[in-house]
């Protein structure tokens, strides 16, 4: 069989010159030409994404903020102290609780904001496109880390309102009466106390500056219900939200956590290819002298 490589060469050559003359633009050209276009189209994209990690960025920050003043707060309530407070002290908490209560109020408004965004980046993108995933994931990230802020603030709420109607139901007990923790939420609920009386004094051994500590946690356990009433609308908008994202920041968290253990298994194989590779290099030099064995 007669070798023809040299004929095939030689007509490539000519096909090619043909070209040129003709003006042909070659293939490698309308990639080049090709892959400039999508370059140019994820380019326009970048700005949309920058905008939305820079409002996430922002929220973060608030609800950072959010989480240390709930923070400050919790710890001032862990210890309640038997003597009567200074109305200074409580005129500052009522003062952190409105504050609290406002800046709550509007991160909330700002993850709903963001919620409408996300649908209609999936309406204008569609629902798998990376814009679309990006906006998504960070908005479950971040209602969640405010949803445990909250969580903990309503917590803090609760452990000093129990604090204070064991604190009466403690100094009552003193006194010689002996009042039931329902006694003590049904005159919460209702507002009227009977022993907030001047009378009181004769029925039982308790001196007035006790009844003034008594009345005083009265007066923080109707503040503690004000609040808890006022946060109890926001509180359940939360916890429905929580109810339908439940499943997708299952999801997420699931997704970051095997790409955590991906990663892992990644650097322990490259850890041990780097050793098998220092532990046999004549197996390297046996590929570089040796092309043509296989």
């Amino acid at each position: 069989m007669r070798d023809r490589l040299l004929e095939l060469q030689q007509r490539v050559k000519e096909a090619e010159l043909s070209k040129e003359e003709n003006g042909h633009v070659g293939p490698s050209s309308q990639g080049e030409e090709v892959a400039i276009k999508q370059q140019a189209v994820i380019f326009e994209k970048e700005p949309i994404v920058e905008s939305i990690l820079n409002d996430v960025q922002r929220i973060q920050d608030e609800i950072n903020e959010l989480e240390e003043d709930i923070t400050k707060f919790s710890q001032q309530q862990k210890t309640l102290v038997s003597t009567m407070r200074r109305f200074s002290v409580i005129k500052k908490e009522n003062n952190i609780t409105r504050d609290i209560k406002i800046r709550a109020e509007h991160i909330h408004k700002r993850l709903e904001a963001m919620s409408k965004e996300v649908k209609q980046t999936g309406a204008d993108n569609g629902l798998t496109s990376t814009v679309t995933r990006i906006q998504r994931t960070q908005h479950t990230m971040l209602f969640k880390q405010f949803q445990k802020a909250m969580s903990q603030y309503n917590g803090t709420l609760v452990g000093k309102q129990e604090k204070c109607k064991q604190f009466i139901i403690r100094q009552l007990e003193v006194a010689g009466k002996e009042v039931r923790e329902e006694e003590v939420d049904e005159m919460m609920v209702q507002g009227k106390w009977e022993v907030f009386n001047e009378n009181i004094i004769n029925e039982v051994k308790i001196t007035k500056s006790q009844l003034s500590e008594i009345e005083q946690r009265h007066k923080e356990l109707m503040n503690l219900e004000s609040q808890m009433r006022d946060l109890r609308e926001l509180f359940l908008e939360i916890y429905m939200q929580v109810e339908l994202q439940g499943d997708q920041v299952n999801n997420i968290e699931a997704n970051v956590i095997h790409t955590q253990d991906y990663i892992q298994q990644s650097n322990e194989k490259f850890k041990l290819a780097v050793r098998y590779k220092k532990k046999h290099p004549c197996k390297v030099m046996c590929c570089c002298c040796f092309p043509c064995c296989k």
